[in-house]
């Protein structure tokens, strides 16, 4: 069990900030959207008053020819400017913090901790993810390639790396109030199979709470 984490967060790692494909068609239950100047100016304006984030999550993971998704449970929390926290609860206690230049992961009590700076891949997800949060989504380039997609309550932005070992991400977030709702990473499929995914569905948000900072302490 211990392995099958370390294997499925390390994946999750690789995946969320590898790159991939362009999208061809319009995601189901959504339209092309034209408002990305507006959806950054208000996602930005509306992160600007947030310090602190904490929030129930539940993470799948899908892998082709696997008969059943593996299916995790447990709480976010985000500090700015830096810090990121996932404490899995169900149906194993772990932990992966990310701090600075430092990523810690905790398994069956023991900890093992990894220097971001060493290791591209985990630094630029890192970035994203602290980006998403404080509202700083990244500019399309020659790197990554972004699309705005809208239904009547929802944005969905397709985020599209150019290189490696992802197909696509997917952020959903709530029009109301810009509440990240989910993060979806897509792998490219592989011959003969359908792509694997790993998918953070987030509930009970809370902005702006107290969150002591030994959650995100690392050594």
């Amino acid at each position: 069990m211990k392995n099958l984490f370390k294997n499925i967060t390390v994946g999750v790692i690789a995946m969320m900030m590898s790159v991939g494909s362009v999208f061809a068609e319009v995601p189901a239950g959504f339209k092309a959207s034209s408002d990305m100047q507006k959806f950054r100016t208000d996602m930005l304006s509306t992160a600007k008053s947030m310090t602190t984030m904490k929030s129930d999550f539940v993470q799948v993971k899908h892998i082709s020819g696997m008969t059943k998704d593996i299916e995790q449970t447990g709480e976010f929390s985000f500090k700015k400017d830096d810090k990121l926290s996932l404490e899995y609860k169900k149906p194993m206690v772990s932990q992966i913090v990310m701090n600075g230049s430092k990523i810690k992961m905790v398994s069956g009590g023991r900890s093992s901790i990894i220097d971001a700076n060493s290791n591209p891949v985990i630094a630029n997800l890192k970035k994203m993810m602290s980006d998403c949060l404080s509202g700083q989504l990244p500019e399309s380039s020659k790197d990554i390639k972004l699309d705005l997609y809208e239904n009547d309550s929802q944005y969905l932005v397709y985020v599209t790396p150019k290189n490696g070992r992802a197909d696509h991400m997917e952020v959903v977030v709530a029009k109301n109030d810009y509440t990240i709702l989910s993060f979806k990473m897509v792998e490219k499929p592989k011959a003969n199979k359908g792509s694997d995914y790993t998918m953070f569905t987030f509930s009970n948000m809370k902005r702006n709470v107290a969150i002591d900072d030994a959650i995100f302490k690392v050594q």
